[in-house]
């Protein structure tokens, strides 16, 4: 396959114009060929948007949680969402979810990274659901629906179907629960492990309370070594060092910190310490799916440079996940991209990037596979 147009390439996003070539899914670099069954897109190919955080079945719930507590909102297994989740019919949840591909789909997202709730049951949905879709692809994170007495029969079905865990948090679960899980986890190959860490004050509290540790300090002293930490918002500099230590990186969703009122992650500092920095756009019930707003939210708070931002959607998100050749438009890489309409939001830009960065929306994006 030859595709002509302007590319964000390699790591440094240099705009480049020629004809790409892809063989057989890989990008095999540029060339001087020409050929009828040439493909002409007249915008510009950027590297594939990635989400690396999200509760899509929360699509049916939009909005609930107006002037409510991040506790009361979302704390299994008797939060506001849980119950409201727990009455809704299958149908319902399979529509919703579909409706949320489509949105995933129409920003120009080609993977992410979901945790769903509902354990067996609730991989299978998503499963369902994502049976008509080619893009975006799932990473497809299941949780245990028991908390206390973990089901370890049900934790190893649940690492057969999925592509890992992802689960609540460390407060839900006593320490031989979060060790038995983690050595369940550890029987199977390229699987994730990723929990929520950190997201709010009172969680940093509760655990020190209780445990006499930060939920990052206790993890590790568990020996529970998480693939990624969600959120991150109130880590502390012993965890920022045990973080950066273990190499465990950190998937940051500053706007749904934002809109549940619990304040923001020290991005900068996380940064500057050398952690790995992904983002996602977390529950479906509070924010739009969109990449694209994340990063312009991300530029106007922290003042990040817009080649860091567009690296935490794409190449960070993809070895967070563990997307083998995804994330970057180069050689051997897969040829997996976003492509963006040559419409105002880039057309006359002195600086591309942030133009993407902090301009670019869903009405730009084009669907071509």
């Amino acid at each position: 396959m030859l595709i002509k147009s302007q590319f964000l390439y390699g790591e440094d996003f240099e705009l480049k114009k020629g004809i790409l070539v892809v063989e057989d899914g890989i990008i095999k670099g540029f060339t001087n060929e020409h050929s009828k069954d040439i493909i002409n897109f007249n915008g510009l190919v950027i590297p594939p948007l990635i989400n690396a955080h999200t509760h899509i079945a929360d699509n049916c719930i939009k909005d609930i949680g107006i002037n409510k507590t991040l506790d009361e909102l979302v704390k299994p297994p008797n939060g506001l969402k849980h119950r409201y989740l727990s009455k809704v019919s299958r149908e319902i949840l399979i529509e919703s979810i579909k409706l949320g591909l489509d949105d995933l789909k129409n920003n120009g997202i080609r993977y992410f990274c979901d945790f769903r709730e509902n354990g067996i049951e609730g991989v299978k949905i998503l499963k369902t659901s994502l049976k008509d879709y080619n893009y975006p692809k799932a990473k497809i994170l299941g949780r245990p629906t028991k908390i206390n007495e973990v089901d370890k029969n049900e934790v190893k079905e649940i690492l057969r179907i999925s592509d890992g865990l992802g689960l609540s948090g460390s407060n839900e679960f006593e320490d031989y629960d979060l060790k038995a899980i983690y050595k369940v986890y550890k029987d199977f190959k390229d699987k994730l492990f990723a929990i929520h860490a950190c997201e709010h004050r009172g969680s940093v509290e509760y655990s020190l309370k209780k445990y006499g540790e930060t939920e990052v300090e206790r993890l590790i002293n568990l020996n529970v070594y998480p693939d990624f930490i969600v959120h991150g918002t109130y880590l502390t500099d012993n965890d920022i060092d045990l973080l950066k230590e273990n190499n465990i990186p950190v998937v940051v969703c500053v706007r749904a910190n934002l809109s549940f009122n619990v304040g923001y992650p020290q991005l900068n500092k996380l940064i500057d310490n050398g952690l790995l920095i992904g983002i996602g756009t977390d529950n479906f019930m509070a924010n739009s799916p969109s990449i694209f707003r994340e990063m312009e939210f991300i530029y106007k708070l922290y003042h990040i440079e817009p080649k860091e931002i567009l690296k935490m959607a794409t190449i960070n998100n993809a070895k967070i996940l563990k997307l083998k050749n995804v994330g970057l438009i180069d050689e051997d890489f897969k040829g997996v991209f976003t492509f963006i309409k040559p419409t105002n939001a880039i057309l006359f830009s002195k600086n591309i990037v942030a133009s993407i960065v902090t301009r670019c929306e869903k009405s730009d994006i084009v669907e071509i596979v």
